[in-house]
């Protein structure tokens, strides 16, 4: 992963600027639910709520807003600069080769980057990146936060979190292996690809038209096949994990009910938790299809390290 350091390095500054206003857009959605629960409990009890409180929680639903556009603006702007630095360092890398390199290259190969890894990883770093850093910064705000309020519901209904990741790191293992292999048998598709396209004229010369095709038909096939696997492997394990991840938002009902009937806790303090249970364990719910994406980028980021250029504190060579 150290291509991936060197470009969140090279923007450093917007990185640490995407990742504050994470921080703050938490902070925010926290003080939101704060305000919201004094407003529950206050309805509950019969008392209507004070116009200070109404006001104050519609500035805060204000600020909220314009948290939240500004930490989408950041993540956007961020990743479509690292992409770019990407990009451009894929094209620096073989505008530096010398003629001999050049005519080593071989081209099906190179396509393939094109088409699979470096189209993989864009898409990854814009979609995914700093969506999995945000989901990090609410996971850990939150929790603490849920600790402070009430320690015991907070660690109970949460306790099953560590099986799911137990499950997660196994799973996303064997997700894993099924995805390199076929990003190995797609590279040898394109690979035959290109030997048709180039030495078309030869295999007809020489009569060997019908037995090239069949190779390429076959590893055609092999990817097919691979493919397949790779798809049944992650629908079976994810929905497993979606069924885990479940039991967490179960037990909060069950035993914050219980604790809100016996007066040991507010229905405005249950609300928090089951308002910001998304933060936590739906974050958990959401961990297999990351750490899955996670190392299939990570797999390609390896494919393309050689083949990167990137200038000035960036530099990689």
């Amino acid at each position: 992963m150290n291509l991936l350091f060197k470009l969140l390095y090279k923007r450093k500054l917007l990185v640490f600027i995407t990742i504050c206003s994470s921080g703050l857009s938490v902070a925010v959605t926290l003080r939101w639910n704060y305000e919201l629960s004094k407003i529950i409990d206050s309805v509950s009890t019969g008392i209507f709520p004070t116009n200070e409180m109404i006001i104050r929680t519609l500035i805060i639903m204000i600020i909220l807003s314009i948290f939240n556009y500004l930490k989408r603006f950041f993540i956007g702007y961020t990743c479509e600069s690292i992409t770019h630095d990407l990009r451009m360092g894929y094209g620096s890398y073989f505008s530096l080769l010398t003629y001999r390199e050049a005519e080593e290259l071989n081209t099906g190969r190179q396509i393939s980057k094109l088409q699979n890894e470096i189209a993989d990883v864009s898409g990854y770093l814009n979609s995914n990146l700093f969506q999995l850093i945000d989901d990090g910064v609410k996971f850990i705000v939150t929790f603490s936060w849920l600790l402070f309020i009430a320690p015991s519901l907070a660690i109970v209904s949460n306790i099953p979190v560590l099986i799911i990741i137990i499950y997660v790191f196994w799973s996303s293992k064997i997700i894993n292996t099924a995805t390199e292999q076929s990003q190995i048998s797609k590279s040898l598709m394109n690979q035959y690809a290109d030997t048709l396209l180039t030495l078309f004229p030869i295999f007809k010369l020489y009569d060997a038209t019908h037995w090239t095709l069949t190779g390429y038909i076959n590893a055609i096939e092999k990817w097919k096949s691979k493919n397949i696997q790779m798809e049944r492997k992650k629908a079976w394990l994810m929905s497993l994990s979606a069924v885990l991840s479940s039991i967490p938002l179960m037990l909060l009902f069950f035993i914050g009910g219980q604790m809100v009937i016996n007066g040991i806790l507010t229905i405005g303090v249950l609300y928090i938790f089951l308002n910001l249970s998304g933060n936590v364990s739906g974050v958990m719910m959401n961990m297999p299809r990351y750490i899955t994406e996670f190392r299939q980028f990570s797999t390609n980021m390896k494919l393309l390290t050689p083949h990167i250029f990137l200038n000035g504190k960036g530099n990689i060579r």
